[in-house]
């Protein structure tokens, strides 16, 4: 009897930390320290676009995604992360990236200046790279296993710093990346 219930009690504790872990999480936003995620201005202006990830708990090692722009931000220079060992593709029909290490931590892709034509309230968005059908990466765990990543937040154009959209935890399926990120971040 006592050896079911220390076998119960096993699994039980087993099941509970694999449901604690957390998965990766990406994200677009408006500055090099991944606090803000919409843009306004005025006429034809330039707005800074970051494409940063948030590993899970097994870390990333490899993404697949996809950025679907609106008609009315063009797409300028891109700076890519000295990080990425390989890329292949194209951030508006798919980008397939490996890094030169497993990451563990924040850390962007892409840095892409767009240009802004006109006052439609539009965003840009994560999406699903056409190949794969899906925002995945490999984390770091032997095989490279692949996994699903939730996008935390998407870039929300001509939308002022006080709308719902631009206030708290971008989305409420990415509440656990946004409070991992306040306490990896010190609460600032």
């Amino acid at each position: 009897m006592k050896k079911a219930l220390l076998l119960l009690f096993l699994s039980l504790l087993c099941s509970g930390s694999a449901a604690a872990s957390t998965g990766a999480y990406m994200g677009l936003y408006t500055d090099s320290e991944h606090m803000y995620w919409c843009v306004s201005g005025v006429g034809f202006y330039p707005v800074e676009m970051w494409i940063w990830c948030l590993p899970g708990d097994q870390g990333v090692f490899c993404n697949e995604f996809m950025i679907s722009y609106p008609p009315n931000a063009i797409q300028s220079t891109v700076t890519r992360n000295p990080i990425i060992s390989v890329d292949l593709g194209d951030l508006g029909w798919g980008m397939s990236v490996c890094y030169t290490a497993c990451q563990t931590d924040w850390f962007w892709n892409y840095h892409q200046l767009l240009w802004v034509t006109d006052p439609s309230q539009t965003q840009c968005t994560i999406v699903a790279h056409p190949d794969v059908g899906a925002v995945q990466i490999a984390n770091c765990e032997p095989g490279y296993p692949i996994e699903p990543a939730t996008v935390l937040t998407n870039l929300y154009i001509n939308r002022p710093y006080d709308d719902p959209l631009c206030q708290g935890v971008a989305t409420d399926e990415a509440s656990w990346g946004a409070i991992k990120s306040l306490i990896d971040s010190g609460g600032e």
